[in-house]
């Protein structure tokens, strides 16, 4: 329905002469003029014809009257005439206000409107006709870079420039840029194919929101530039960093201390690229890694104190979120000592053969024999400290096959038998086990028992 406006008119009230009255009613004046003037119904008085150029809005105006007092015109508009090649007809009037409407010329020539006032029981006036001539001007182009779009790294997106226009519908040339692009991407303003083209195409490197600008020109006059976003999406998932577990160090650590960044990983299995970086220190060190690009750099830390380091993992498209690790080293007055245990006792019992001669025995020797020595069980409990086994013989009768290890071997040496004797030997082994400080000791008797039999 076209939208109206109801304009207020004044009735004209015929003017009275009031006199005296009597009993019998009022006296009328024989000179009052008993005639009044009479409305001819809705009136609409449009404004002056309009010239403008090609790009601009038309905007004309239009006032109503009708004779009922405290009644508005409703205005009723439209177009009557346009030319040949316009497609503009009334319902591209914006009659928001219908008192003022607007419509955007398409073409140049010349457009007619109509405007009629009516009132509330249907009278309405003859219409008034505005001529709108339209001339061409020279007016900027309008850029429209299309919509705002989403993709995937490395998926090529198409850009649409079509719904750029030019008011006097000169062609137009075009001009794309790549505006802003996230820190990732390594896109320069130019990097477009077919960028000045209607649909140039750009392919985004990396998740983030990229900007592009469209700016046209007519040949005479640039546009405003018109900018769209592209939401980048990766369908690559972000790799995990581990720089292994925060704790505190025993005073055993080494100073060359090896990071652990081998348990990061790429959901998609790519390989990774490292970046640690020292975070804190305690005050006055000036510790440094060796090669912080490594998964495993070496740390040489030079004061006691806490560490702490950060691990970022890339997979080439990805930075991963960092992972926080702290050391605590401590001072070599803090350390506790291991604990030997160098095993159980070791028996040995051998039966030797006897002979006899004129009730003269002769018997051989006990041989010499292996036994196994089990110290495994030492350790350092509190630090969890490496440690170091050394084993030994305070007599140097036996022989060790392996000083150095938490399990050897150790051979007793051979030694005469007597007949219907028992000889017993025992030899008390030491075991010291130490970590970088401190040593404990503990010791392992091996008893060796050999009877001489005589059998007939």
């Amino acid at each position: 329905m076209t939208p109206t406006l109801r304009v207020s008119a004044l009735l004209l009230l015929p003017l009275l002469g009031l006199a005296g009255c009597d009993l019998f009613g009022p006296k009328v004046d024989p000179n009052a003029d008993d005639t009044a003037p009479t409305c001819a119904g809705p009136t609409v008085a449009g404004s002056a014809d309009l010239s403008i150029v090609l790009g601009t809005a038309a905007a004309p105006t239009a006032t109503g009257t009708v004779c009922l007092e405290g009644e508005e015109a409703d205005l009723s508009w439209a177009v009557e005439s346009a030319p040949v090649d316009s497609a503009i007809d009334t319902g591209d009037l914006d009659l928001t206000d219908p008192a003022a409407p607007t419509f955007m010329p398409d073409v140049v020539g010349t457009y007619v409107l109509s405007v009629t006032a009516a009132d509330s029981t249907g009278d309405t006036s003859a219409a008034d006709f505005i001529v709108v001539t339209v001339a061409s001007g020279n007016a900027a182009p309008l850029a429209n870079c299309g919509p705002n779009l989403t993709a995937s790294v490395n998926e090529r997106v198409d850009l649409d420039g079509s719904g750029s226009s030019d008011p006097e519908g000169a062609a137009l040339e075009y001009q794309w840029t790549v505006s802003s692009a996230p820190d990732c991407s390594a896109l320069n303003p130019t990097d477009l194919y077919n960028a000045s083209t209607v649909s140039p195409s750009v392919v985004p490197d990396c998740a983030g929101v990229f900007v592009v600008g469209l700016a046209v020109t007519d040949g005479s006059n640039w546009s405003t530039a018109d900018f769209c976003s592209i939401t980048v999406e990766s369908t690559d998932s972000p790799p995990i960093a581990d720089a292994g577990d925060s704790g505190a160090l025993s005073p055993c650590t080494e100073q060359n201390f090896e990071l652990d960044g081998y348990g990061s990983y790429d959901p998609e299995g790519a390989p990774l690229t490292y970046a640690w970086s020292l975070l804190t220190a305690p005050s006055g060190s000036a510790g440094a890694l060796d090669d912080a690009q490594l998964p495993n750099p070496v740390f040489r830390w030079d004061v006691v104190g806490t560490y702490t380091f950060e691990l970022r993992v890339s997979d080439g498209t990805n930075v991963s979120a960092p992972d926080i690790v702290s050391y605590t080293f401590s001072d070599a007055s803090a350390n506790n000592a291991p604990i030997a245990n160098a095993g159980a006792d070791q028996t040995i019992n051998v039966t030797t053969e006897c002979d006899t001669a004129s009730y003269i025995f002769t018997c051989e020797d006990c041989p010499a024999e292996d036994v196994e020595l089990d110290g495994s069980a030492s350790d350092d409990p509190v630090d969890g400290d490496d440690v170091d086994f050394l084993w030994t013989d305070p007599t140097g009768e036996l022989t060790i096959a392996s000083r150095y290890a938490p399990v050897t071997e150790v051979l007793t040496p051979a030694f005469a038998s007597s007949y219907n004797v028992s000889l017993v030997r025992t030899w008390e082994v030491s075991l010291a086990v130490s970590d970088c400080a401190d040593t404990d000791t503990d010791s392992v008797n091996v008893t060796y028992t050999c009877t001489g039999e005589y059998s007939p």
